[in-house]
């Protein structure tokens, strides 16, 4: 018989702040697991790399669910900087771009986005990092710093 429930191995310090912040929202902590989880097993299954998942929740945060633009990507641009530099963010967008976003690095500091609200939008996430960004059609050229 298989057992119901595996233990996670994951330090003690964090186990409890998750179980704490988590509980202040109202949920149980192993249907939060079980849920991330789930989601982690789908992404595989759809060859996501599991700690992309990270950098897809952060930016997709950030920018809002149905929003786009320069100016919304102006302020996400802003906000990702907590967690990135701008040489680490386009590193970020060259692995989860083409899967999440429809991004494309065809060369360093060169990237492929057919759809121009989404140009605008990653246009407005780098220049909140903090890089220079030239538009020419479908392609982006970046510059950071």
């Amino acid at each position: 018989m298989v057992n119901k429930y595996a233990r996670l191995a994951v330090e003690r310090s964090l186990a409890d702040t998750f179980s704490q912040k988590v509980r202040k929202m109202g949920r149980k902590p192993s249907d939060v697991i079980s849920a991330a989880l789930k989601a982690v097993i789908d992404a595989v299954d759809h060859g996501v790399d599991p700690i992309d998942m990270i950098h897809i929740c952060r930016i997709a945060r950030s920018v809002g669910i149905g929003r786009g633009g320069y100016e919304v990507g102006l302020n996400a641009g802003a906000l990702l900087k907590a967690y990135y530099t701008p040489q680490e963010f386009l590193e970020v967008l060259t692995r989860v771009g083409p899967q999440a976003m429809g991004v494309y690095r065809i060369a360093p500091g060169v990237f492929r986005i057919n759809d121009p609200q989404l140009r605008d939008t990653v246009r407005g996430l780098l220049t909140g990092m903090g890089c220079r960004c030239e538009e020419s059609q479908e392609i982006l050229k970046v510059v950071c710093d």
